[in-house]
């Protein structure tokens, strides 16, 4: 039983990463991908894939990886050599890599306050925060206790917010192709609807995708989220800087 999350940087992929840990049941759906480089060319690929499975694997044997769009590129060209692709597809290899396996997208609608939390993240060095200082969390760049104040120092930059919002955009659109070029119909998890779950209803999906029955165990979440008053603010700013530059970089000649 194998699911794959499909996510894009700051699309709430932690905060359900939290959740199915919780359950105990749902794998251990970590970003196992990141230090995969096709550069490193001492490396087994298909040897590291073993490991990835193995350690993404919960007791009961469900295996569960998170993905982000911007890591595709180098995953499918390591794995080129071990797993065939049919011809035109979209990452073939690493489609080939996990044929079979259950397909969980995540989406968060709100493209620019989704880049508003790329921009505070990298400013502020601080990716997520737990309610309390005490609280134990496997997310990295982590404020442990939140304050409100966290981003009281960080810069408005429009400019690099438009390629965060561009790229967002072509990250979301690769994965469209992906899953078009293959014929896979993924389940649908919007960013939007999971914060307001109080239920985490959403679980059950992700269970009956793979076939695991059962009741879950659902835990309160530990992470907080770290939106504010200073990125509400900033994305009214946005919109308005953008509309008086035709939605296009400031001095642009197009």
């Amino acid at each position: 039983m194998q699911i794959i999350l499909c996510a894009t940087q700051r699309s709430g992929s932690t905060m359900i990463i939290e959740d199915m840990l919780n359950t105990g049941v749902l794998g251990n759906p970590e970003e196992w991908f990141i230090p995969w480089d096709p550069a490193k060319t001492h490396i087994n690929w298909q040897e590291d894939l073993v490991g990835v499975k193995r350690r993404a694997s919960g007791e009961n044997g469900v295996m569960a990886i998170k993905v982000m769009a911007n890591q595709l590129y180098n995953v499918d060209t390591c794995l080129a050599e071990a797993y065939p692709a049919q011809q035109g597809a979209e990452f073939g290899h690493f489609a080939s890599a996990f044929h079979g396996a259950s397909w969980i997208r995540i989406i968060r609608c709100d493209t620019v306050s989704q880049a508003i939390s790329r921009l505070m993240a990298q400013q502020t060095g601080i990716n997520h925060a737990t309610a309390r200082p005490e609280d134990e969390h496997f997310a990295g760049n982590l404020a442990r206790g939140y304050d409100t104040n966290y981003n009281n120092k960080t810069k408005y930059r429009y400019e690099i917010l438009l390629n965060y919002v561009t790229a967002i955009v072509l990250e979301n659109l690769a994965w469209d192709r992906f899953f078009a070029s293959h014929n896979i119909t993924p389940v649908e998890l919007i960013y939007e609807d999971i914060v307001k779950d109080t239920d985490m209803a959403y679980l059950d999906v992700i269970a009956g995708q793979i076939g695991l029955e059962g009741e879950l165990k659902r835990q309160p979440r530990k992470m907080v989220k770290m939106g504010n008053n200073r990125n509400r603010e900033w994305r009214d700013r946005f919109f308005q800087e953008a509309a008086a530059n035709r939605f296009l970089p400031t001095n642009s000649t197009f």
